[in-house]
């Protein structure tokens, strides 16, 4: 009797093991199959999905930006860099955020320079930067080399090392309160230089087809607007510097390069499921962005690692690279220069509404926020098209002696074609206001005209709502009392 029990349990153990290993079988071979059916078939349409497709190709030293040895010493040990290190700026105002000393252009707001001669304990700014001039002079001629290939190694994924990316920002902060001391001396050639500057350094992430990347350059052509708008309202810009700002503005295309990162997000995709396939332990970790694992050397194994049919992995693969071929591109591809919100609200609202499955599980997690990124892309493409448009408007005043009463009369002279509103197609808005002033803006990410308000939230410009302004003037600054 004990014997007919014992053959039975161990032929239901047999079974249920045969089970588990045919499911495995059958769900890795799935996954597997349908991974290479759809790879292929879009490797036939002359899909690439490795790396080098999007990044660009090396090129020699003498003319990399990033093979100069301020640089270079980041690479592959970062992120320590004396010389880089010895010119950041301080942090300041060291306020709460209410401060409003610093200048942001966007709100009207100009610098109160007299905050930096506190935090620089120096009430002579070009003096107390005069430590800076060496090293930023090295970066200036650095800059005129035609191409950056940082050494990233872009298939370690979200492990790739960036320690160039601070560094690039905080030079564009150290030019950008150069330029605006500069201008405030009345040395307007020198701070033309500087700004020149922030604009080929923010260029040089341009071929850097990542999200942060994208970011940080967004951030820098912002960095750069402040004292070219600090420089208009206050006319010390002449007819050659204007033209001098206006060529490389009018070059910026920010939906050329958001469809750059996004191809390299696919392959970013792409590249995590390759390691999660030889990292199991990453699986959970990564869904759970549990610090316990530290990625991607520790490769220590759980039970749950190991339950997880490889073909999991590879459906997830699918799926995430299907959701961009035909989800995410084709909404970001529709008429030139335009970038419709409700469009991209939809498909955030498809990513937040995916229901989880084995399937699906890793979509949610390397699935950009494609209203995030979009937003920024038409926000910064907006403010790059209304300095252009500024440029031409002080050309103008230049010839004029006053600002014309259409956009329109910019043309050719000043400006060979007026850009667009990114959000409708329409022409931006313009109107003279008082005698030597007038507003410029788009109707912004809410797609309403505002009349040429922006919104606040608390202390801070609030993008989804109200319009996305150019002032031609300091504007009045409301307390945070005010605003409430």
């Amino acid at each position: 009797m004990l014997k007919k029990i014992i053959r039975r349990w161990l032929f239901i153990i047999a079974c249920v093991v045969t089970l588990v290993a045919l499911f495995y079988a059958e769900e890795d071979w799935r996954g597997r199959h349908a991974w290479n059916t759809y790879k292929r078939e879009r490797e036939a349409k002359g899909e690439s999905f490795e790396w080098s497709s999007v990044v660009p190709p090396p090129v020699p030293d003498n003319q990399n930006f990033a093979a100069i040895p301020l640089f270079a010493e980041l690479f592959p040990k970062p992120p320590h860099s004396p010389m880089l290190n010895a010119i950041r700026l301080p942090v300041c105002p060291p306020h709460p955020p209410e401060d409003q000393r610093t200048g942001v252009w966007r709100l009207g707001r100009a610098e109160n320079l007299s905050m930096w001669k506190e935090c620089l304990t120096n009430a002579d700014l070009l003096a107390a930067l005069s430590k800076y001039g060496p090293i930023l002079q090295e970066i200036t001629e650095a800059s005129r080399r035609p191409y950056c290939r940082f050494p990233i190694r872009y298939e370690d994924s979200f492990a790739a090392l960036l320690p160039h990316l601070n560094h690039m920002r905080s030079l564009a902060r150290d030019y950008r309160l150069r330029a605006l001391v500069e201008l405030s001396a009345g040395q307007s050639d020198a701070a033309l230089e500087d700004v020149q500057t922030i604009l080929r350094l923010a260029d040089k992430l341009n071929g850097e087809p990542i999200m942060i990347s994208f970011l940080v350059r967004v951030a820098m052509l912002d960095i750069a607007s402040q004292p070219i708008w600090e420089g208009l309202t206050a006319h010390r810009w002449n007819e050659s510097q204007l033209a001098a700002l206006q060529a490389p503005l009018e070059e910026v295309d920010q939906f050329a390069s958001v469809a750059k990162m996004l191809q390299g997000e696919r392959r970013f995709a792409y590249y995590t499921a390759l390691w999660l396939h030889s990292h199991p332990a990453g699986f959970f970790a990564f869904l759970t962005s549990s610090p316990a694992i530290d990625f991607p050397s520790d490769e220590r194994r759980t039970w749950l690692d190991q339950a997880i049919p490889s073909g999991w992995i590879d459906q997830n693969q699918l799926n995430i690279d299907r959701f961009y071929t035909e989800t995410i591109l084709p909404a970001l591809d529709g008429e030139p220069r335009r970038i419709s919100p409700g469009k991209m609200r939809q498909v955030d609202h498809v990513i937040g509404t995916m229901r989880t499955t084995p399937y699906t599980a890793l979509c949610k997690y390397l699935l950009p926020s494609v209203t995030a990124v979009a937003k920024k892309a038409a926000l910064s493409q907006t403010y790059v098209d209304e300095a252009v448009i500024a440029c031409a408007l002080d050309r103008y005043w230049l010839a004029h002696g006053e600002f014309p009463e259409k956009l329109e009369a910019l043309t050719p002279q000043f400006i060979a074609k007026l850009p667009h509103d990114v959000i409708n197609g329409e022409p931006l808005h313009y109107r003279r206001t008082v005698v030597g002033q007038y507003v410029l803006y788009s109707v912004g990410w809410n797609e309403t005209d505002d009349g040429g308000q922006i919104a606040m939230k608390g202390v801070s410009q609030d993008f989804d709502r109200g319009d996305w302004v150019w002032f031609s003037q300091p504007q009045p600054q409301l307390s945070a009392s005010e605003r409430k």
